[in-house]
């Protein structure tokens, strides 16, 4: 199932029965931006576990950080902040442990109009920016919305 327009910011999710043991539910998940897909490799999803955490009220996914000061600076300056683990950056990146795992980063923060998603790489200690998007807050709420319902639908 494709939620929201690949071409900008989308998940791909599909549930792989075959893939399932005991009451775990399994599958691929990705998200899109801007046409690329992350992560880079097919890894096995566990909706059950993995979604939850995304749609928790305290993720950046449901709750991006308003914050238009950070907001307006460069997307490199909004990296070195969010970056400094004494600022707490998990409050800025979306919680999918297959993207985080294959070495990558979707950092959210929004002025409150719009929402900056900024996709970056864990290379040696660094943080290197590879892709951003900015997307209104509608635009944004959308996709979201439609991964809650997909969420609930689904009934995991």
């Amino acid at each position: 199932m494709l939620l929201g327009n690949p071409y900008k910011f989308a998940f791909l999710i599909e549930r792989i029965p075959n893939w399932e043991k005991d009451s775990w539910k399994n599958g691929i998940m990705f998200v899109m931006i801007n046409g690329d897909i992350y992560p880079k490799n097919v890894r096995t999803t566990t909706f059950n576990s993995e979604i939850p955490e995304i749609l928790d009220s305290d993720s950046a996914f449901i709750n991006p950080i308003i914050d238009k000061e950070l907001y307006e600076k460069s997307d490199l300056q909004i990296i070195e902040f969010i970056d400094d683990e004494e600022k707490n950056c998990h409050r800025y990146f979306i919680p999918f442990h297959e993207i985080n795992d294959s070495g990558y980063r979707l950092y959210i923060i929004s002025d409150s109009c719009n929402v900056k998603i900024l996709v970056c790489k864990l290379e040696s200690e660094k943080t290197e920016l590879v892709d951003r998007l900015e997307i209104s807050i509608q635009e944004y709420n959308e996709i979201k919305f439609q991964v809650i319902d997909f969420y609930h639908d689904a009934k995991f």
